[in-house]
């Protein structure tokens, strides 16, 4: 299992198919991509995706205190973004 550059890119656009998400970038990080907004000092990050087999993603959400919550939400990339677009959609705005 690896994470490319290119997971990062499509994880982009999927997010970009949704309205009002155009202030979101992913960056790889490891094994997983992080959702973010911002740059340098003012870097907001919203959600985290991390491989777990082929094509299997986890979704970890931001903690108050910077570190990542596990959540149960286990699918492929794009079911991970209907999940966070529908349910989590907070963790998502521009802040």
């Amino acid at each position: 299992m690896a994470v490319y550059p290119e997971d990062a890119e499509q994880l982009e656009e999927l997010l970009a198919r949704h309205e009002a998400l155009d202030h979101l970038r992913v960056k790889k990080w490891g094994s997983s991509l992080i959702i973010f907004s911002g740059e340098g000092r003012d870097q907001q990050k919203h959600a985290r995706l991390t491989e777990l087999g082929q094509d299997v993603w986890g979704l970890s959400l931001p903690r108050h205190t910077g570190s990542w919550e596990r959540t149960p939400f286990v699918g492929s990339m794009q079911e991970l973004v209907g999940t966070l677009t529908l349910d989590f959609r907070v963790y998502l705005e521009q802040w």
